[in-house]
């Protein structure tokens, strides 16, 4: 049998490369005969970078860039010189991972760090970007790297502010830069949410990112008030587009203010890896993440790969530290399975994760041998 590990991270444990790494070496005990093959995965969230430099041979690169709360931190991006492109990773300048739980605060975080990986990037000669969208502690529709890219948020009296979500009732008007960046920007997404709405970035991810119920509102509010100017101002997108909720309404941001596209992150990195080709010489697809929930299925990775692997005719299960998703519910897995087996503490999982996910994937082979689980 030839089996094909294509995890996502889990998150805060493990990279996709280390979790694929992990599973195989699981199988490989229970069940030594079979021929393996690992092909990490992501979506556009938190290890992107890892998983398109594995692939494209990109260069790292660090510059100094605003994080949520405005502190300067080195962060890291990819430069392909040979393509002219650069892949910025939003978890990585303005992520929810980046900050402590008091840090926190979606009304006052901003992605005007966003804006100097941009320049830093344009400096080298960068004339495509791709900027991953998962993982973000912010809710300014892009409003801060518009304003680091050079647009002006001005209110009634004419006078230039700072536009994360709690000051946005203020705007009155936007002001263009005086030149357009001549650079392509795409935002790869990892969800399809719009931007406002009951499915909209403030109601489903504001409370992740630490909004009160009265903040859920504000924010709402704050990006239905700049929908409003930027209709007026820029022409701009339509809210409603699938992914213009992404990344607290980056996505949003990407098309209004860079005039950029949006796309699968799945996609377009299983695209550019040769996922589909890898599939397609499997027996059997092991996928996996931290935790498998409702927003899976709203263009996550390992959604992404059961969908590939149900369309090439091959059965995928998915090993995850929890599970609260039934086979009926979840999106088009064979099998689900836990890596824990009896209660423990959140940090102990995280902290265990690589054996546990051993464990799982040694147990999965096991039953699978057995006929009890597919």
């Amino acid at each position: 049998m030839h089996v094909l590990f294509a995890p996502d991270k889990f998150k805060g444990s493990l990279t996709a490369p280390q979790a694929a790494d992990c599973m195989a070496a699981g199988w490989r005990r229970a069940w030594p005969e079979c021929v393996l093959a690992t092909h990490p995965v992501a979506d556009g969230g938190d290890g992107t970078l890892e998983v398109v430099q594995s692939v494209t041979g990109g260069v790292r690169c660090t510059t100094a860039a605003r994080q949520a709360r405005g502190k300067k931190v080195e962060v890291l991006w990819l430069w392909d010189e040979a393509t002219g492109t650069a892949w910025i990773e939003t978890a990585l300048v303005a992520g929810l991972a980046t900050l402590a739980p008091d840090e926190r605060d979606p009304l006052t975080a901003t992605t005007a760090g966003l804006g100097d990986v941009l320049h830093a990037a344009i400096d080298h000669g960068a004339r495509r970007i791709f900027l991953g969208l998962g993982g973000s502690a912010t809710n300014d529709a892009g409003c801060g790297l518009a304003a680091a890219a050079g647009y002006r948020f001005l209110d009634a009296q004419g006078r230039p502010f700072d536009p994360v979500p709690a000051n946005l009732s203020r705007l009155a008007a936007i002001e263009k830069p005086a030149a357009a960046l001549a650079v392509a920007m795409t935002g790869l997404t990892d969800v399809r949410n719009p931007l406002l709405g009951p499915q909209g970035a403030s109601r489903v991810y504001g409370p992740q990112k630490g909004a009160a119920p009265d903040d859920v509102d504000q924010l709402e509010a704050a990006l239905a008030h700049l929908v409003d100017i930027a209709a007026r101002d820029l022409g701009a997108s339509d809210p409603a587009f699938s992914g213009a909720g992404a990344a607290g309404g980056l996505g949003y941001g990407v098309m209004t203010f860079f005039n950029g596209q949006l796309r699968s992150g799945f996609d377009t990195i299983a695209e550019m890896t040769g996922l589909p080709a890898a599939l397609a010489a499997a027996d059997l697809v092991v996928t996996g993440e931290g935790r498998l929930d409702t927003q899976t299925g709203a263009g996550k990775a390992p959604a992404g790969v059961a969908r590939l692997a149900r369309a090439a005719g091959k059965p995928v299960i998915a090993l995850a530290g929890s599970v609260p998703l039934t086979k009926e519910d979840g999106p088009g897995f064979d099998a689900t399975l836990s890596i824990t087996r009896q209660p423990m503490s959140l940090e102990d999982a995280m902290q265990n994760a690589g054996s546990l996910l051993e464990e799982a994937a040694d147990r999965a082979a096991r039953l699978i041998r057995l006929g009890t689980l597919l």
